[in-house]
């Protein structure tokens, strides 16, 4: 019987932790006591509790490689990723060669989000070990996720001249080759995959991609097609076979696969805007400028559906749904040129259809000339300058005053009792003489009316 079950059917842990409260055992025994107490407990199901104590187990004794070995096992099971590549890394120390070893730490970096680590130890792990095809694909799948393709494909290279008939390994060696511009190779690699399971969605999807990109549309169209009899329901496959049939020149064939597929993903933008490209393209301009604005509802963020909505009502001489869509842009992207441009083009559309619908201004019939009117007499000249010192008089006399009857009288009065003022100050100061005259009221008449006109 092993230890564990002797722990499961004895009630060792107990006798574990009696053992753990003693003060007269030494840190090697208690680390050993948390070691497998930390195994017990997780085959319980306590994961907490027995990361806990591998925790305990392993800084009392880093160093003894039964006890990290146990302690990585635990945190790799318990998802404390970083701590079990902790543990990992210092079972490497105490043996570097370790191929598994390296494979096993550079998986618990990998979950970590500590790349670069993890591909230092999976590809470590594979040169160590060149003819284990797991350590291969491993690190080839680290190394395409940081995009180093061409390192990628070495080990993609190795993985396959381990299994041939591996057709997951194909296909990423097909991905890799063909993005490092080895287009043949590439698509011969995908076409061999799907050979080996023609009923695997990726490896069709991906052999109808590399075809299309390849100009051998043909051949797309078979295994695509094959692929949508197999899987009725998947909108991917349905878009990829109206791309395909759309590059045949089959555009209707194209417009119903892509209905198909929005029938199943309805609220993919991308596919509203193929198949709005699909009615431009058959002329159905007022059904293509709809599926435009659909998209642009589902991506507002998006100005490409509402750009080729614009052009499609230019096309179709819907001119001030042009110019809406176009001041939408242009308040979106007021920097972009092309916008401009755009809008520009439709604005001239529309001038040269007001050119055509209305009368151009410049062009218009010049209205007769009127005969020229005779000069006018002295008598007539003088009694139309006198109508205008009236009409000036009413206007300053109907500023100052207005309505106000009382402001009449004192027009009159506000000059009199100046007079009469001054008349008396002066006549007491000057002793009844004025400077000029013999009456201080007629001096000062002759100048206060003046004054106030």
């Amino acid at each position: 019987m092993s230890d564990i079950d002797e722990i499961r059917q004895s009630g060792v842990l107990e006798a574990y932790g009696f053992h753990l409260g003693r003060s007269d055992i030494s840190d090697r025994e208690r680390g050993w006591i948390y070691c497998q107490l930390s195994e017990a407990l997780y085959h319980q199901g306590r994961c907490d509790a027995a990361v806990e104590c591998a925790r305990n187990a392993f800084d009392l004794q880093p160093e003894r490689e039964e006890i990290a070995n146990l302690c990585a096992w635990v945190f790799s099971n318990c998802g404390e990723h970083e701590a079990a590549a902790a543990a990992y890394e210092r079972l490497l120390a105490i043996r570097p060669h370790w191929a598994a070893g390296h494979r096993h730490a550079s998986g618990s970096f990998a979950a970590a989000g500590q790349l670069e680590r993890a591909i230092s130890h999976g590809t470590k792990a594979s040169d160590l070990d060149p003819h284990s095809f797991e350590f291969a694909f491993h690190a080839a799948c680290l190394l395409e996720t940081v995009g180093r393709r061409a390192q990628a494909a070495d080990y993609l290279v190795r993985a396959a001249a381990l299994d041939p008939t591996d057709a997951e390994v194909l296909r990423h060696l097909s991905a890799t080759l063909f993005a490092l511009q080895q287009g043949e190779q590439a698509v011969a690699l995908a076409l061999r995959a799907v050979a080996l399971a023609p009923a695997d969605r990726l490896n069709t999807l991906h052999a109808t991609e590399l075809l299309l990109r390849s100009s051998r549309y043909d051949e797309a169209a078979a295994i695509i097609l094959d692929a949508v009899d197999i899987h009725r329901e998947d909108p991917v496959a349905l878009r990829l076979l109206s791309a395909t049939q759309m590059l045949r020149g089959l555009t209707q064939d194209a417009l119903v696969a892509i209905d198909r597929a929005l029938a199943l993903s309805p609220q993919t933008t991308e596919y509203h805007l193929h198949r709005a490209n699909l009615l431009h393209q058959l002329g159905r301009l007022d059904e293509a400028a709809v599926a435009f604005g659909q998209a642009a509802a589902l991506d507002p963020s998006n100005p490409d559906p509402k750009r080729s909505q614009l052009t499609v009502y230019f096309d179709n001489g819907r001119v001030i749904e042009a110019l809406a869509i176009g001041g939408e842009l242009m308040r979106t992207s007021p920097d972009n040129e092309e916008y401009a441009r755009t809008v520009l083009q439709v604005l001239h559309r529309r001038l040269e259809m007001l050119d055509t619908d209305y009368v151009v201004l410049g062009e218009r019939p010049l209205r007769r000339t009127r005969a020229l009117r005779p000069q006018p007499t002295i008598f007539a000249a003088l009694q139309t300058q006198l109508r205008v010192i009236y009409a000036l008089m009413i206007r300053e006399t109907r500023t100052r005053l207005a309505d106000s009857k009382l402001g009449y009288g004192w027009a009159l009065l506000e000059p009199v009792l100046h007079i009469l003022m001054l008349s008396l100050v002066f006549a007491v100061m000057m002793r009844g003489r004025p400077p000029i005259g013999d009456k201080f009221f007629i001096f000062y008449y002759t100048g206060i009316i003046p004054y106030h006109l």
